[in-house]
């Protein structure tokens, strides 16, 4: 059996410092910031390889979708999306057709930085 390549990632991996001293990976700059806005408004998040959504590709492939972000207490998914292509968006429109889950998407440094609890009602 072929094992898969993984892909590159499109921005640069970080290490995030929680409160607690916990070190968590992050896949961009940008993912450390939204972390960083969440604990400044003291918004519980999570992050885990086995938050799993289930998507199809446009070829018909079934795969998963690793969330960004889990707010337990607002029983909702955050994705923080720099860059577009026609396959992510692809991707999300089906994530959100498949689960019957809330997922809000922040798309820039600007929305990072004035991102509130409104968002999340």
């Amino acid at each position: 059996m072929k094992k898969r390549k993984k892909k590159k990632l499109w921005s640069k991996q970080s290490t995030y410092k929680r409160k607690d001293g916990t070190k968590v990976v992050m896949d961009s700059t940008w993912e450390v910031e939204m972390a960083k806005r969440f604990d400044h408004l003291k918004i519980d998040w999570e992050r885990s390889e086995d938050m799993k959504l289930t998507y199809y590709t446009e070829k018909g492939s079934k795969r998963n979708y690793i969330p960004d972000f889990y707010l337990p207490d607002h029983d909702t998914y955050v994705e923080v999306k720099g860059y577009w292509t026609d396959a992510a968006r692809h991707k999300m429109n089906d994530v959100m057709l498949r689960n019957p889950v809330k997922i809000v998407i922040v798309e820039s440094l600007e929305q990072i930085k004035k991102f509130t609890r409104r968002r999340l009602k």
